[in-house]
């Protein structure tokens, strides 16, 4: 397997060369990156066990197969997104709110975030029912938990102390399962219709967690959701309905009116939330610029899946996922993984690879894509580990 992608290892050692070497792969922070505890909502894109522990779904190998060495929770072949945003914070990666086996540790925070889910309310028909409003009622359980063991005396080594809640970071990344998922029942005038409906029950929960305490508030914003294989395979036979990088338009159109909606959200609340901070992140820029630009980051395919079946130019069938088999017109298929996830943006169709999220995270950690920027602090100093 060879490196990281070039472009994405230099932006790195440019960090590096600005601020000095750190030791044992981790990642030297400033203050203002030094949060006792993470507590993260959302979906796939950061989820790290949730569905799996929740008994939803299962997945097999070769999921996990880059880093963890077998299946980790996450739907990709390693790290996602978060694991390395956590590694530059000096933090240890986040164990999922439902993962009761090998004794998980919360003392650093807990992950809510589960694939599958919507920030809407789920219905009999939805994919997960774990919606953004149930994973705030789950953390609030969880933190009267905490505070009971804390009165007892009890566990205080595996749980977060009492003044975390109010000095933690409180991660989102979510939303895009709202607007995947009706296209395919709802025309784009309708699914751009709901976006204030999502976004208001997004801003309803954002005010609990701020009710109770939160003040530390990191947002991302969705990414190009018409890049990803599934979504060019089933919408994108017509070739009219296809962007310049051959994604599908009208899926792009919906997600860039939802940031451009949530980035408004995100400054109408730093009016109303006294005392507190937040940052909203342009996920869709940076991936879109890798999915433009993947032969100038080292990559080698943008929009064909690592792990899949049918070959190029997706390697997408939904019938048949990602190292599973099935019986296609009376002969057995298996979807396989590719010989180098490195050279692929795309894990399984749905999913970015982890030489991917390596790239998209480090791309975070320059500052320049954050409303407010901190690209003139570069408090970061990483040494990645492959």
């Amino acid at each position: 397997m060879r490196c990281p992608p070039p472009a994405a290892l230099v932006a790195l050692l440019v960090v590096a060369l600005c601020l000095g070497a750190s030791g044992a792969g981790r990642v030297a922070a400033s203050t203002d990156f030094d949060y006792p505890a993470v507590f993260n909502f959302g979906d796939s894109n950061s989820d790290t066990g949730g569905r799996v522990a929740a008994g939803l779904e299962s997945i097999s190998p070769p999921y996990g197969s880059t880093y963890f060495g077998v299946p980790s929770g996450r739907f990709c072949d390693g790290r996602l997104i978060i694991d390395f945003l956590l590694e530059a914070m000096g933090m240890p990666f986040v164990n999922a709110y439902l993962d009761s086996v090998g004794a998980p540790n919360f003392r650093t925070g807990v992950n809510f975030a589960q694939a599958g889910c919507s920030i809407t309310p789920a219905n009999p028909t939805s994919v997960s029912p774990f919606s953004f409003g149930l994973q705030i009622k789950q953390f609030f359980a969880f933190k009267d938990k905490v505070n009971y063991l804390l009165s007892k005396g009890d566990h205080r080594q595996y749980i977060p102390q009492a003044d975390y809640f109010a000095q933690g970071l409180y991660m989102f990344d979510i939303g895009q399962n709202d607007l995947a998922g009706q296209f395919y029942s709802k025309s784009e005038d309708q699914v751009i219709a709901s976006i204030p409906t999502i976004l208001l029950e997004f801003e309803t929960g954002l005010k609990k967690l701020y009710e109770q305490g939160a003040r530390k508030f990191w947002i991302h914003n969705t990414g190009p959701l018409g890049c990803l294989p599934q979504n060019i395979a089933l919408f994108g036979k017509d070739p009219s309905q296809l962007d310049e990088l051959h994604c599908v338009a009208k899926h792009n159109r919906a997600a860039k009116l939802f940031n451009l909606q949530l980035h408004a959200l995100c400054t109408k609340l730093r009016g109303e939330f006294a005392g507190a901070s937040i940052t909203y992140v342009d996920i869709y820029t940076i991936k879109y610029s890798l999915i433009a630009n993947y032969s100038r980051y080292g990559f080698e395919k943008a929009t064909e899946a690592c792990c899949g079946y049918g070959g190029p130019p997706l390697n997408y069938d939904g019938r048949v996922p990602c190292g599973q088999t099935k019986s296609l017109n009376g002969k057995l298929v298996t979807a396989k993984g590719c010989s180098d996830s490195t050279e692929y943006v795309n894990w399984d169709g749905i999913h970015y690879t982890e030489a991917a999220n390596f790239h998209i995270a480090s791309q975070i950690l320059t500052g320049k894509y954050s409303d407010p920027s901190f690209v003139d602090k570069m408090p970061f100093v990483i040494k990645p580990r492959f």
